[in-house]
């Protein structure tokens, strides 16, 4: 997606978000924490957060080689590497149901991903979301068999382990945006008034947590 960052993209990055990095956990259980709360109204570029995406301070972050893109109609594009054992710990550190934590190693060990889409937050909850394009090592899997817009079934999805047990369940969208809803909450001092992808930038207004401490 051409997106290059520098240090002082992750420098005024970093600035702009008023938070405070420590690493001390090694525990998976209290590998990440907050404390405190500010009044944060600011906005970043692609670049910065592609900075940060590629600059998380966490032993569990799972994906790596990261670029975000965000487009001036309000879509956001978001490609990079996950690694699936890392993937496991960081659904586990942050509540992930274990049945969905179980399914995780049908993915690959490490793949590359691509994701296109929209969404926003206001008074703390998702108030839009849609993935209208998915890739999973260049191969395109149906936004209606990802989120569950069609009653897909194995037969119509592609013969992979990931897109049949996508296949086996419907209604997945409404069960990603409460779980977002859920985790926001879940984040001690975050709160999103607003938070929106706007004329090629994420603007945000609320607050955010004086501190994040984890484990690397």
């Amino acid at each position: 997606m051409g997106i290059k960052f520098t240090q002082e993209d992750f420098k005024s990055a970093r600035q702009k978000s008023g938070v405070d990095w420590k690493e001390e956990s090694d525990n998976l259980q209290t590998s990440i924490s907050f404390s405190g709360s500010h009044d944060t109204n600011t906005s970043w570029t692609s670049e910065e957060m592609t900075a940060l995406l590629n600059d998380r301070p966490w032993e569990y972050w799972p994906i790596s080689e990261v670029q975000l893109k965000i487009n001036n109609d309000g879509t956001a594009e978001m490609s990079g590497i996950f690694d699936e054992k890392k993937l496991e710990g960081y659904a586990a550190a942050i509540g992930t149901p274990q049945v969905v934590v179980d399914r995780l190693p049908i993915l690959p060990s490490r793949a590359a991903f691509y994701l296109k889409g929209t969404g926003s937050l206001s008074n703390n909850q998702v108030s839009k979301f849609d993935i209208t394009s998915a890739k999973l090592n260049r191969i395109p899997i149906p936004t209606g068999l990802l989120l569950g817009r069609n009653q897909l079934t194995t037969q119509t999805a592609y013969a992979d382990d990931v897109t049949s047990e996508l296949a086996k369940y419907s209604g997945k969208k409404a069960h990603v945006v409460n779980f977002i809803n859920e985790k926001l909450s879940w984040v001690k001092g975050f709160f999103a008034s607003r938070a929106e992808f706007k004329d090629g930038k994420i603007e945000f207004e609320g607050k955010l947590p004086d501190q994040e401490i984890t484990a690397r």
